[in-house]
């Protein structure tokens, strides 16, 4: 049996939040999966589970925190793939996500009621 992949969600949105809740329910067989309202609470979580994903808000609490936890994650955990998310990739957004480590920037909602073709389109 394969190994479950573990991914965090950095959502300020509390429909998208929902929604991923849902999307992921139906994945349980394929992840184990942790949806965060807050940067301390996922920093915190990081510190005994170790997220082989974590897909952030490039928006998640201000204006490019996202960045700022994505910088905070990777001293709790480096292993960890990170991969942005924003509802309209502006330009730059591709390359600021690139030169902080992540290695994708995708539009929201993500497809996760699909989290194959998601993982394969990060290349994961």
């Amino acid at each position: 049996m394969k190994k479950k992949s573990v991914i965090a969600v950095f959502e300020n949105d509390a429909l998208n939040r929902f929604i991923y809740q849902r999307m992921l329910a139906l994945q349980e067989e394929k992840v184990e999966s942790y949806i965060f309202t807050s940067a301390e609470e996922g920093l915190e979580v990081a510190k005994h589970v170790s997220f082989d994903i974590a897909f952030i808000d490039l928006h998640f609490q201000g204006m490019h925190k996202g960045i700022e936890v994505a910088r905070k994650l990777k001293t709790v955990s480096d292993k960890t793939i990170l991969v942005g998310m924003t509802t309209l990739i502006q330009k730059g957004d591709t390359e600021l996500t690139t030169a902080e480590g992540f290695v994708a920037c995708l539009e929201k909602p993500l497809p996760f009621y699909d989290v194959d073709k998601l993982f394969s389109d990060i290349g994961r």
